[in-house]
């Protein structure tokens, strides 16, 4: 490794000063561990950051979830439309995220992040349901995990947008693979950042696992399954985004699973192709 990488390396793991979470975030990262709060609770601590607010009632009239009449308040987003989990997971993404200065790599492209993350989220979330009722899951952190596994990218961003950049440049070419040359390039990659984040901010240790072991192909731990599920998921998400669609059925990540609904798999990947378009506007208006 050149100095070069050994000093961008050395500036992300050894950062003094991470981007500060607010009293929001915070509130949220202990509703996210909390199975009694109650919808009053969650949208009271929203409520407190009116941006934020906004976002979450935005979101809930989008497109995406087709509501027939607007929701005007973070209590009917959480009831009509979006669920109590699915508005945690939401919310405390979108403060997190808004932690970072991104405007330090003017090439990064927010509105991509966004829709990896959502789109990951929502397919890991889904693919819980192709599997027998007796082998499922909890889906709910599948999707907390699913929008945060692309976290890294925004500290790299955030610290060393310059180098990004350069990253960004070689990643024109539609052969290259991101981790291969952030590593060539910076000496770590957005995933190594990403666990790497998950433990200095104490997110809530599953996350933490699903962070730091995300593409593992080893990985034989407690949550094997939501694993397999989640690499299924950001690995397919990936190749929509490069214009590569391949067959959920044909995932490595899902091989061991003898007994996967292929019809259902067929049928969520069907699902989340035709809103593409939708995730994409969501995207676009979280950035």
């Amino acid at each position: 490794m050149d100095i070069g990488k050994e000093s961008i390396k050395r500036a992300v793991l050894d950062v003094k000063h991470l981007p500060p979470l607010t009293i929001t975030a915070a509130k949220l990262m202990e509703a996210i561990s909390d199975d009694e709060i109650d919808l009053k609770a969650l949208a009271g601590i929203i409520d407190q950051d009116p941006g934020l607010a906004a976002r979450i009632i935005g979101l809930a009239n989008s497109a995406y979830f087709s509501q027939p009449s607007p929701v005007y308040s973070v209590e009917e987003a959480i009831i009509r439309v979006l669920g109590l989990n699915m508005v945690k997971s939401l919310a405390l993404g979108i403060t997190v995220a808004g932690s970072f200065e991104i405007d330090r790599c003017p090439r990064f492209d927010l509105a991509g992040y966004w829709f990896e993350a959502l789109a990951s989220g929502h397919l890991a979330r889904s693919l819980v349901m192709a599997l027998p009722a007796e082998n499922r899951p909890d889906m709910n952190p599948l999707y907390l995990g699913g929008l945060f596994h692309n976290l890294g990218v925004l500290l790299l961003v955030h610290v060393v947008g310059d180098a990004y950049s350069a990253v960004l440049e070689d990643m024109k070419n539609p052969e290259a693979e991101l981790r291969v040359v952030e590593r060539e390039r910076m000496g770590i990659d957005h995933r190594t950042a990403s666990g790497w984040l998950a433990e200095k901010w104490h997110l809530p240790p599953v996350i933490i696992s699903m962070m730091t072991e995300l593409g593992n192909s080893d990985y034989q731990g407690d949550l094997e399954t939501e694993m397999l599920l989640l690499n299924a998921a950001v690995d397919w998400v990936k190749d929509v985004r490069k214009g590569q669609v391949t067959s959920l059925a044909e995932s490595p990540w899902l091989a061991s699973f003898t007994d996967v609904n292929k019809e259902r798999l067929s049928r969520i990947e069907e699902t989340v192709l035709c809103q593409i378009d939708d995730l994409e506007l969501v995207a676009r208006q979280l950035a």
